[in-house]
Protein backbone atom coordinates (compact mmCIF):
# COMPACT_ATOMS: atom_id res chain seq x y z
CA UNK A 1 0.00 0.00 0.00
CA UNK A 2 1.24 3.42 -0.96
CA UNK A 3 2.52 5.33 2.54
CA UNK A 4 4.07 8.52 3.57
CA UNK A 5 5.69 9.40 6.92
CA UNK A 6 3.63 12.64 7.17
CA UNK A 7 1.69 11.64 9.97
CA UNK A 8 1.94 14.97 12.25
CA UNK A 9 -0.89 17.07 9.46
CA UNK A 10 -4.04 14.99 11.36
CA UNK A 11 -6.38 17.38 11.25
CA UNK A 12 -9.94 17.07 13.33
CA UNK A 13 -12.92 19.16 12.55
CA UNK A 14 -16.02 19.57 14.85
CA UNK A 15 -19.34 20.17 13.55
CA UNK A 16 -22.28 21.45 14.59
CA UNK A 17 -25.58 19.78 15.04
CA UNK A 18 -27.38 20.79 12.30
CA UNK A 19 -24.92 19.52 9.62
CA UNK A 20 -24.19 16.10 11.09
CA UNK A 21 -25.48 15.67 14.60
CA UNK A 22 -22.33 16.55 16.60
CA UNK A 23 -19.66 13.93 15.23
CA UNK A 24 -16.19 14.32 15.26
CA UNK A 25 -14.77 13.30 11.39
CA UNK A 26 -10.73 13.26 11.34
CA UNK A 27 -9.59 14.24 7.85
CA UNK A 28 -5.58 13.99 7.43
CA UNK A 29 -4.43 15.58 4.15
CA UNK A 30 -1.00 14.40 2.94
CA UNK A 31 1.37 15.98 0.18
CA UNK A 32 3.99 14.36 -1.51
CA UNK A 33 5.90 17.41 -2.28
CA UNK A 34 4.44 20.68 -0.57
CA UNK A 35 2.98 21.68 2.41
CA UNK A 36 -0.78 21.28 2.72
CA UNK A 37 -1.56 23.44 5.86
CA UNK A 38 -3.53 26.24 3.50
CA UNK A 39 -5.79 23.45 1.70
CA UNK A 40 -6.43 21.68 4.95
CA UNK A 41 -7.49 25.56 6.88
CA UNK A 42 -9.94 26.17 3.73
CA UNK A 43 -11.53 23.16 3.63
CA UNK A 44 -11.90 23.17 7.37
CA UNK A 45 -13.80 25.96 7.37
CA UNK A 46 -16.08 25.01 4.56
CA UNK A 47 -16.73 21.88 6.29
CA UNK A 48 -17.57 24.28 9.97
CA UNK A 49 -19.99 25.99 8.57
CA UNK A 50 -21.96 23.70 6.51
CA UNK A 51 -20.77 24.57 3.37
CA UNK A 52 -19.92 22.64 0.00
CA UNK A 53 -17.04 23.43 -2.58
CA UNK A 54 -18.70 24.40 -5.53
CA UNK A 55 -15.98 23.77 -8.38
CA UNK A 56 -17.30 22.96 -11.70
CA UNK A 57 -16.79 19.09 -12.38
CA UNK A 58 -14.72 18.80 -9.75
CA UNK A 59 -14.51 15.04 -8.41
CA UNK A 60 -13.60 14.03 -4.98
CA UNK A 61 -13.98 10.88 -2.50
CA UNK A 62 -17.42 10.79 -0.89
CA UNK A 63 -16.96 10.21 2.58
CA UNK A 64 -19.86 7.89 3.90
CA UNK A 65 -22.12 9.47 6.74
CA UNK A 66 -21.95 8.75 10.29
CA UNK A 67 -24.71 6.99 12.64
CA UNK A 68 -24.76 7.72 16.12
CA UNK A 69 -23.67 4.36 16.95
CA UNK A 70 -20.56 4.22 14.56
CA UNK A 71 -17.31 5.00 16.01
CA UNK A 72 -15.21 7.63 14.81
CA UNK A 73 -11.35 6.22 15.70
CA UNK A 74 -9.04 5.32 13.20
CA UNK A 75 -5.80 3.95 13.54
CA UNK A 76 -2.48 5.19 11.84
CA UNK A 77 -1.64 4.22 8.04
CA UNK A 78 -0.31 1.12 9.64
CA UNK A 79 -3.50 0.31 11.45
CA UNK A 80 -5.06 -2.10 8.59
CA UNK A 81 -8.90 -2.07 10.24
CA UNK A 82 -11.60 -4.55 9.48
CA UNK A 83 -13.64 -2.57 6.68
CA UNK A 84 -17.45 -1.74 6.82
CA UNK A 85 -20.35 -2.47 4.62
CA UNK A 86 -19.99 0.19 3.00
CA UNK A 87 -16.94 -0.20 1.51
CA UNK A 88 -16.78 -1.30 -2.38
CA UNK A 89 -14.84 -4.73 -1.21
CA UNK A 90 -17.73 -5.83 0.73
CA UNK A 91 -20.49 -4.93 -1.58
CA UNK A 92 -20.95 -1.68 -1.31
CA UNK A 93 -19.94 1.30 -3.32
CA UNK A 94 -16.91 3.32 -3.89
CA UNK A 95 -18.71 6.55 -4.51
CA UNK A 96 -17.64 9.06 -6.83
CA UNK A 97 -19.60 12.59 -6.46
CA UNK A 98 -19.50 15.92 -8.23
CA UNK A 99 -19.23 18.70 -5.75
CA UNK A 100 -21.91 20.84 -7.54
CA UNK A 101 -24.32 18.02 -6.00
CA UNK A 102 -24.88 16.55 -9.70
CA UNK A 103 -26.73 12.77 -8.94
CA UNK A 104 -23.84 10.56 -8.36
CA UNK A 105 -24.92 7.52 -10.87
CA UNK A 106 -25.23 10.53 -13.84
CA UNK A 107 -21.22 11.42 -13.10
CA UNK A 108 -19.98 7.78 -13.10
CA UNK A 109 -21.69 7.09 -15.99
CA UNK A 110 -20.59 10.42 -17.51
CA UNK A 111 -17.08 9.47 -16.36
CA UNK A 112 -16.84 6.15 -17.32
CA UNK A 113 -18.31 8.02 -20.86
CA UNK A 114 -15.93 10.10 -21.02
CA UNK A 115 -13.22 7.60 -20.00
CA UNK A 116 -13.98 5.68 -22.55
CA UNK A 117 -13.88 8.49 -25.67
CA UNK A 118 -10.89 9.99 -24.53
CA UNK A 119 -8.85 7.15 -23.13
CA UNK A 120 -5.71 8.65 -25.29
CA UNK A 121 -6.00 11.75 -23.54
CA UNK A 122 -6.59 10.74 -20.39
CA UNK A 123 -3.59 7.74 -20.29
CA UNK A 124 -0.34 9.34 -19.03
CA UNK A 125 1.03 9.37 -22.60
CA UNK A 126 5.00 10.04 -21.77
CA UNK A 127 5.11 6.66 -20.25
CA UNK A 128 7.20 5.00 -22.97
CA UNK A 129 6.51 1.72 -24.23
CA UNK A 130 9.54 -0.14 -23.13
CA UNK A 131 9.06 1.19 -19.58
CA UNK A 132 9.55 -2.42 -18.25
CA UNK A 133 11.60 -4.21 -20.21
CA UNK A 134 13.42 -7.79 -19.58
CA UNK A 135 16.88 -7.94 -19.06
CA UNK A 136 19.25 -10.37 -19.75
CA UNK A 137 21.35 -11.22 -16.86
CA UNK A 138 22.93 -15.12 -17.73
CA UNK A 139 22.99 -17.22 -19.85
CA UNK A 140 21.31 -20.88 -19.92
CA UNK A 141 23.18 -23.72 -19.42
CA UNK A 142 24.78 -25.21 -22.95
CA UNK A 143 25.48 -28.48 -21.48
CA UNK A 144 23.50 -31.77 -21.91
CA UNK A 145 22.45 -31.73 -18.24
CA UNK A 146 18.69 -31.82 -17.23
CA UNK A 147 17.49 -27.84 -16.28
CA UNK A 148 14.16 -26.20 -15.64
CA UNK A 149 13.38 -22.47 -16.75
CA UNK A 150 10.35 -20.83 -14.65
CA UNK A 151 9.17 -17.49 -14.00
CA UNK A 152 8.48 -15.97 -10.93
CA UNK A 153 6.23 -12.76 -10.27
CA UNK A 154 5.94 -10.58 -7.21
CA UNK A 155 3.54 -8.24 -6.53
CA UNK A 156 1.72 -6.01 -3.89
CA UNK A 157 -1.58 -5.51 -5.92
CA UNK A 158 -2.91 -3.34 -2.87
CA UNK A 159 -6.03 -4.27 -1.01
CA UNK A 160 -9.18 -2.76 -1.76
CA UNK A 161 -10.11 -2.11 1.57
CA UNK A 162 -6.64 -0.58 2.64
CA UNK A 163 -7.17 1.97 -0.51
CA UNK A 164 -10.37 2.98 0.95
CA UNK A 165 -9.85 2.72 4.40
CA UNK A 166 -6.97 5.40 3.77
CA UNK A 167 -8.38 7.36 0.52
CA UNK A 168 -6.50 10.84 1.56
CA UNK A 169 -2.69 8.73 -0.07
CA UNK A 170 -4.88 8.03 -3.38
CA UNK A 171 -6.11 12.09 -3.55
CA UNK A 172 -4.23 12.81 -6.46
CA UNK A 173 -5.24 9.44 -8.20
CA UNK A 174 -8.57 9.46 -11.09
CA UNK A 175 -11.25 8.28 -9.27
CA UNK A 176 -12.07 6.05 -11.67
CA UNK A 177 -8.49 4.15 -11.20
CA UNK A 178 -9.64 3.50 -7.40
CA UNK A 179 -12.22 1.77 -8.64
CA UNK A 180 -11.97 -2.38 -7.36
CA UNK A 181 -13.76 -2.91 -10.88
CA UNK A 182 -11.28 -1.30 -12.76
CA UNK A 183 -8.53 -2.05 -11.05
CA UNK A 184 -9.22 -6.13 -10.69
CA UNK A 185 -9.54 -5.95 -14.39
CA UNK A 186 -6.54 -4.30 -15.13
CA UNK A 187 -4.32 -6.30 -12.57
CA UNK A 188 -5.88 -9.69 -13.98
CA UNK A 189 -4.27 -8.45 -17.83
CA UNK A 190 -0.95 -7.15 -16.15
CA UNK A 191 -0.49 -10.54 -14.55
CA UNK A 192 -1.87 -12.72 -17.19
CA UNK A 193 0.52 -10.78 -19.66
CA UNK A 194 3.56 -11.54 -17.37
CA UNK A 195 2.19 -14.98 -17.42
CA UNK A 196 4.55 -16.19 -14.29
CA UNK A 197 4.84 -19.95 -13.54
CA UNK A 198 4.98 -18.85 -9.92
CA UNK A 199 3.09 -16.08 -8.57
CA UNK A 200 3.55 -14.72 -4.82
CA UNK A 201 1.48 -11.23 -4.02
CA UNK A 202 0.95 -9.23 -1.17
CA UNK A 203 -2.15 -7.75 0.56
CA UNK A 204 -4.44 -10.41 -1.38
CA UNK A 205 -7.75 -9.39 0.53
CA UNK A 206 -9.62 -12.24 2.05
CA UNK A 207 -13.23 -11.20 0.53
CA UNK A 208 -11.86 -11.33 -3.32
CA UNK A 209 -10.39 -14.82 -3.22
CA UNK A 210 -13.74 -16.26 -4.60
CA UNK A 211 -14.10 -13.65 -6.69
CA UNK A 212 -11.26 -12.17 -7.91
CA UNK A 213 -8.49 -14.66 -7.12
CA UNK A 214 -10.12 -17.73 -8.12
CA UNK A 215 -9.49 -16.51 -11.53
CA UNK A 216 -6.22 -17.50 -11.45
CA UNK A 217 -7.21 -21.25 -10.23
CA UNK A 218 -9.81 -21.38 -13.69
CA UNK A 219 -6.89 -21.01 -15.85
CA UNK A 220 -4.68 -23.68 -14.11
CA UNK A 221 -3.15 -21.88 -11.09
CA UNK A 222 -3.21 -23.85 -7.26
CA UNK A 223 -3.36 -20.72 -4.37
CA UNK A 224 -2.20 -20.98 -0.82
CA UNK A 225 -3.34 -18.18 1.22
CA UNK A 226 -2.72 -16.93 4.63
CA UNK A 227 -4.37 -13.97 6.28
CA UNK A 228 -2.93 -11.68 8.48
CA UNK A 229 -3.64 -12.08 12.38
CA UNK A 230 -5.55 -10.02 14.32
CA UNK A 231 -8.88 -8.28 12.48
CA UNK A 232 -6.79 -7.87 9.47
CA UNK A 233 -8.51 -8.29 6.38
CA UNK A 234 -5.39 -8.92 3.11
CA UNK A 235 -2.65 -11.29 3.44
CA UNK A 236 -0.18 -13.21 1.26
CA UNK A 237 -0.54 -15.75 -1.17
CA UNK A 238 1.46 -18.03 -3.54
CA UNK A 239 -0.27 -19.40 -6.77
CA UNK A 240 1.95 -21.88 -9.19
CA UNK A 241 1.09 -23.83 -12.71
CA UNK A 242 -1.09 -27.08 -11.73
CA UNK A 243 1.07 -28.42 -14.89
CA UNK A 244 4.44 -27.78 -14.13
CA UNK A 245 4.35 -27.85 -9.97
CA UNK A 246 3.46 -30.66 -7.55
CA UNK A 247 3.09 -29.58 -4.33
CA UNK A 248 5.07 -31.23 -1.57
CA UNK A 249 4.74 -29.04 1.88
CA UNK A 250 3.48 -25.58 2.67
CA UNK A 251 3.94 -23.85 5.92
CA UNK A 252 2.62 -20.37 7.42
CA UNK A 253 4.15 -17.50 9.53
CA UNK A 254 2.83 -15.58 11.85
CA UNK A 255 5.26 -12.92 13.26
CA UNK A 256 2.49 -12.34 16.00
CA UNK A 257 4.74 -14.21 19.38
CA UNK A 258 3.04 -13.31 22.54
CA UNK A 259 6.02 -14.32 24.37
CA UNK A 260 8.40 -11.47 22.70
CA UNK A 261 7.40 -7.81 23.01
CA UNK A 262 9.17 -6.74 19.47
CA UNK A 263 7.11 -8.76 18.13
CA UNK A 264 3.24 -7.97 18.74
CA UNK A 265 2.05 -6.91 15.06
CA UNK A 266 -0.17 -9.12 12.70
CA UNK A 267 2.16 -9.57 9.52
CA UNK A 268 2.92 -12.65 8.43
CA UNK A 269 4.52 -15.23 5.34
CA UNK A 270 3.68 -17.91 3.60
CA UNK A 271 6.40 -20.69 2.28
CA UNK A 272 5.57 -23.93 0.00
CA UNK A 273 7.64 -26.17 -1.14
CA UNK A 274 7.42 -27.18 -4.76
CA UNK A 275 8.91 -29.88 -7.12
CA UNK A 276 8.85 -29.72 -10.82
CA UNK A 277 7.26 -32.64 -13.03
CA UNK A 278 10.03 -32.11 -15.36
CA UNK A 279 13.10 -32.62 -12.59
CA UNK A 280 11.90 -35.59 -10.74
CA UNK A 281 13.51 -35.56 -7.19
CA UNK A 282 14.30 -31.60 -6.82
CA UNK A 283 12.65 -29.36 -4.93
CA UNK A 284 12.31 -25.22 -4.87
CA UNK A 285 11.25 -23.24 -1.47
CA UNK A 286 9.42 -20.26 -2.27
CA UNK A 287 8.66 -17.97 0.59
CA UNK A 288 6.63 -13.87 0.47
CA UNK A 289 6.12 -11.53 2.78
CA UNK A 290 5.01 -8.20 3.89
CA UNK A 291 6.69 -6.45 6.56
CA UNK A 292 5.30 -4.01 8.47
CA UNK A 293 5.52 -0.81 7.26
CA UNK A 294 5.66 1.94 9.94
CA UNK A 295 9.16 3.94 9.16
CA UNK A 296 10.15 4.09 12.65
CA UNK A 297 10.47 0.76 13.58
CA UNK A 298 13.38 -1.02 11.39
CA UNK A 299 13.99 -3.38 14.62
CA UNK A 300 10.55 -5.06 14.05
CA UNK A 301 11.18 -5.63 10.59
CA UNK A 302 14.43 -6.84 11.82
CA UNK A 303 12.89 -9.15 13.98
CA UNK A 304 10.28 -10.56 11.58
CA UNK A 305 12.96 -11.24 8.57
CA UNK A 306 14.85 -12.94 11.78
CA UNK A 307 11.66 -15.48 12.49
CA UNK A 308 10.88 -15.82 8.77
CA UNK A 309 14.50 -17.48 8.12
CA UNK A 310 14.50 -19.40 11.24
CA UNK A 311 11.28 -20.76 9.09
CA UNK A 312 12.86 -20.71 5.77
CA UNK A 313 15.88 -22.67 7.56
CA UNK A 314 14.18 -25.47 9.41
CA UNK A 315 11.50 -25.76 6.28
CA UNK A 316 14.19 -26.05 3.49
CA UNK A 317 16.69 -28.09 4.89
CA UNK A 318 17.74 -31.97 4.20
CA UNK A 319 19.56 -34.55 5.19
CA UNK A 320 19.40 -37.62 2.85
CA UNK A 321 21.92 -39.64 5.19
CA UNK A 322 24.72 -39.23 2.56
CA UNK A 323 24.67 -35.07 2.40
CA UNK A 324 22.48 -32.39 3.47
CA UNK A 325 21.66 -29.28 2.97
CA UNK A 326 19.04 -26.88 1.41
CA UNK A 327 16.87 -26.65 -1.08
CA UNK A 328 17.41 -23.72 -3.76
CA UNK A 329 15.20 -20.64 -2.01
CA UNK A 330 13.24 -18.28 -3.63
CA UNK A 331 12.08 -15.21 -0.66
CA UNK A 332 9.93 -12.51 -2.26
CA UNK A 333 7.91 -9.66 -1.05
CA UNK A 334 7.57 -6.41 0.18
CA UNK A 335 10.18 -6.12 3.11
CA UNK A 336 9.01 -1.95 3.55
CA UNK A 337 12.81 -1.66 3.64
CA UNK A 338 15.02 0.52 1.18
CA UNK A 339 18.20 -0.80 0.21
CA UNK A 340 20.33 0.67 3.17
CA UNK A 341 18.29 -0.81 5.59
CA UNK A 342 19.05 -3.47 8.20
CA UNK A 343 16.68 -5.84 6.69
CA UNK A 344 18.36 -5.51 3.37
CA UNK A 345 21.59 -5.27 4.51
CA UNK A 346 21.44 -8.58 6.36
CA UNK A 347 20.08 -10.52 3.35
CA UNK A 348 22.83 -9.07 0.91
CA UNK A 349 25.55 -9.59 3.43
CA UNK A 350 24.54 -12.77 5.94
CA UNK A 351 24.90 -10.61 8.66
CA UNK A 352 24.49 -7.14 10.30
CA UNK A 353 25.11 -5.37 13.08
CA UNK A 354 22.26 -4.26 15.07
CA UNK A 355 22.93 -3.34 18.67
CA UNK A 356 21.26 -0.09 17.79
CA UNK A 357 18.08 -1.56 17.36
CA UNK A 358 17.79 -3.81 19.98
CA UNK A 359 15.23 -3.72 22.79
CA UNK A 360 15.04 -5.39 25.74
CA UNK A 361 13.46 -8.71 23.82
CA UNK A 362 15.08 -11.81 24.88
CA UNK A 363 14.95 -14.25 22.10
CA UNK A 364 16.03 -17.79 23.91
CA UNK A 365 12.06 -17.12 25.08
CA UNK A 366 11.17 -18.13 21.63
CA UNK A 367 14.49 -20.15 20.79
CA UNK A 368 15.86 -18.49 17.54
CA UNK A 369 19.20 -17.74 17.53
CA UNK A 370 21.20 -14.78 16.54
CA UNK A 371 22.55 -16.84 13.40
CA UNK A 372 18.41 -16.88 12.34
CA UNK A 373 17.71 -20.62 13.24
CA UNK A 374 15.75 -22.58 15.83
CA UNK A 375 18.11 -23.72 18.81
CA UNK A 376 15.91 -27.00 18.83
CA UNK A 377 16.58 -27.32 14.81
CA UNK A 378 20.28 -26.31 15.49
CA UNK A 379 20.62 -28.75 18.14
CA UNK A 380 18.97 -31.70 16.25
CA UNK A 381 21.41 -31.43 13.19
CA UNK A 382 24.41 -30.91 15.35
CA UNK A 383 23.75 -34.69 17.00
CA UNK A 384 22.56 -35.73 14.07
CA UNK A 385 18.90 -36.55 15.03
CA UNK A 386 15.77 -36.24 12.91
CA UNK A 387 13.90 -33.03 13.38
CA UNK A 388 11.74 -32.76 16.27
CA UNK A 389 9.75 -29.51 16.30
CA UNK A 390 7.98 -30.04 19.15
CA UNK A 391 10.63 -28.07 20.78
CA UNK A 392 10.62 -25.03 18.71
CA UNK A 393 9.33 -22.23 20.34
CA UNK A 394 7.41 -20.19 18.46
CA UNK A 395 3.81 -19.70 17.92
CA UNK A 396 1.65 -19.56 14.85
CA UNK A 397 -1.24 -21.59 13.79
CA UNK A 398 -0.22 -25.32 12.95
CA UNK A 399 1.96 -25.82 16.33
CA UNK A 400 2.86 -23.56 19.09
CA UNK A 401 5.48 -24.63 22.03
CA UNK A 402 4.06 -26.44 25.11
CA UNK A 403 6.72 -25.71 27.74
CA UNK A 404 5.02 -28.34 30.11
CA UNK A 405 5.99 -30.87 27.76
CA UNK A 406 9.52 -29.91 27.23
CA UNK A 407 12.24 -31.15 28.46
CA UNK A 408 15.12 -28.42 28.61
CA UNK A 409 17.77 -29.85 30.82
CA UNK A 410 20.35 -30.01 27.18
CA UNK A 411 19.38 -26.42 26.18
CA UNK A 412 20.98 -23.72 28.27
CA UNK A 413 25.00 -24.09 28.62
CA UNK A 414 27.18 -21.25 28.07
CA UNK A 415 27.55 -22.02 24.65
CA UNK A 416 24.24 -21.81 23.82
CA UNK A 417 23.36 -18.68 25.81
CA UNK A 418 25.99 -16.96 23.48
CA UNK A 419 23.80 -17.62 20.59
CA UNK A 420 21.35 -15.13 21.58
CA UNK A 421 21.15 -11.25 22.28
CA UNK A 422 24.31 -10.22 20.74
CA UNK A 423 25.16 -7.54 18.43
CA UNK A 424 25.43 -9.45 15.44
CA UNK A 425 22.43 -10.89 13.48
CA UNK A 426 23.28 -13.48 10.83
CA UNK A 427 22.11 -16.32 8.85
CA UNK A 428 23.57 -19.10 6.10
CA UNK A 429 21.07 -18.97 3.36
CA UNK A 430 23.42 -17.44 0.71
CA UNK A 431 20.85 -15.54 -0.71
CA UNK A 432 21.39 -12.90 -3.34
CA UNK A 433 18.96 -10.01 -4.96
CA UNK A 434 17.47 -10.41 -8.42
CA UNK A 435 17.92 -6.84 -8.47
CA UNK A 436 20.98 -4.50 -7.90
CA UNK A 437 19.45 -1.98 -6.11
CA UNK A 438 20.88 0.91 -7.98
CA UNK A 439 21.83 1.53 -11.84
CA UNK A 440 25.55 0.96 -13.10
CA UNK A 441 25.34 5.01 -12.70
CA UNK A 442 24.81 4.67 -9.73
CA UNK A 443 20.81 5.83 -9.68
CA UNK A 444 18.49 4.10 -7.32
CA UNK A 445 15.99 1.48 -8.56
CA UNK A 446 12.18 2.19 -7.58
CA UNK A 447 8.88 0.17 -7.03
CA UNK A 448 6.87 2.47 -5.30
CA UNK A 449 6.57 5.71 -3.77
CA UNK A 450 6.87 6.08 0.17
CA UNK A 451 7.56 10.37 0.17
CA UNK A 452 9.45 9.69 -2.53
CA UNK A 453 10.29 6.95 -5.37
CA UNK A 454 12.00 4.27 -3.36
CA UNK A 455 12.35 0.40 -3.65
CA UNK A 456 11.05 -1.74 -0.75
CA UNK A 457 9.98 -4.69 -3.03
CA UNK A 458 11.98 -7.93 -3.55
CA UNK A 459 13.17 -11.11 -4.89
CA UNK A 460 15.77 -13.00 -3.16
CA UNK A 461 17.56 -16.76 -4.39
CA UNK A 462 19.93 -18.60 -3.32
CA UNK A 463 22.94 -18.63 -5.22
CA UNK A 464 24.62 -22.29 -4.20
CA UNK A 465 22.16 -24.21 -5.33
CA UNK A 466 21.53 -25.14 -8.59
CA UNK A 467 19.71 -21.79 -9.05
CA UNK A 468 20.51 -19.94 -11.96
CA UNK A 469 19.03 -16.06 -12.58
CA UNK A 470 18.77 -15.65 -16.36
CA UNK A 471 16.29 -12.58 -16.91
CA UNK A 472 15.11 -9.98 -14.63
CA UNK A 473 11.66 -7.45 -15.67
CA UNK A 474 13.93 -4.13 -15.05
CA UNK A 475 13.03 -1.76 -12.72
CA UNK A 476 13.25 2.16 -13.79
CA UNK A 477 15.48 4.43 -11.64
CA UNK A 478 13.43 6.69 -9.80
CA UNK A 479 13.93 10.00 -11.94
CA UNK A 480 12.59 7.83 -14.77
CA UNK A 481 9.16 7.22 -12.27
CA UNK A 482 8.43 10.86 -12.79
CA UNK A 483 6.38 10.04 -15.89
CA UNK A 484 4.34 7.79 -13.86
CA UNK A 485 2.36 10.58 -11.89
CA UNK A 486 0.80 8.62 -9.28
CA UNK A 487 -0.38 4.74 -8.72
CA UNK A 488 -2.68 3.41 -9.31
CA UNK A 489 -3.44 4.75 -12.89
CA UNK A 490 -4.61 3.70 -16.39
CA UNK A 491 -1.40 1.42 -16.52
CA UNK A 492 -0.53 -0.26 -13.11
CA UNK A 493 -3.25 -0.86 -11.29
CA UNK A 494 -1.26 -1.13 -7.98
CA UNK A 495 0.70 1.81 -6.13
CA UNK A 496 3.32 -1.02 -6.08
CA UNK A 497 5.39 -2.23 -9.33
CA UNK A 498 5.75 -6.15 -10.09
CA UNK A 499 8.95 -7.60 -9.59
CA UNK A 500 9.53 -10.38 -12.12
CA UNK A 501 12.62 -13.20 -12.87
CA UNK A 502 13.09 -15.82 -14.98
CA UNK A 503 15.34 -19.32 -13.52
CA UNK A 504 17.18 -21.87 -14.68
CA UNK A 505 17.00 -25.02 -12.12
CA UNK A 506 19.53 -27.67 -12.64
CA UNK A 507 18.43 -31.13 -11.91
CA UNK A 508 19.56 -32.06 -7.85
CA UNK A 509 21.86 -35.34 -7.96
CA UNK A 510 21.67 -34.86 -4.14
CA UNK A 511 17.87 -34.35 -3.19
CA UNK A 512 16.77 -37.78 -3.99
Amino acid sequence: MLKTNSFCRLLKIVTDNTYCGAHVRKFAYLSRKKSCLPQCLARASCLHTGLLLRQKKRLRIKIPTFHSGASTTKGQMSDESQPTDNHASFGGTFEVSDSSGEDTSIVEQKYDSEDAKSEHHRRPTKIPLNFRTWETVGKKTDSDETTFRFKVVSYNVLAQYLLEYHPYLYIDCSPRNLKWKHRSRRLYQEIRRLSPDILCLQEVQLSHLETFYSKFENIGYQGVFKQKTGDRQDGCAIYFKKSLFDLDDQISVEFFQPELPILNRDNIGVIVKLSPKELPGSSIVVATTHLLYNPKRTDVRLAQIKILLAEIDRFAYFNNGRESGHFPVILTGDFNSTPESAVIKLLDRGRVRASSLRDNSDWKRIGVTDNCQHLAVYLNRQQGCPPNFNKIKIHNSEYAFDSADADESDYWNDAHNRMFNSDVIGHSLNLISVYNKFKADGQMEASTFQDHWVTVDYIYFSCRSGLRLLERLRLPTAAECGVLGTLPNEVYPSDHLATAAVFELRRFRYAS
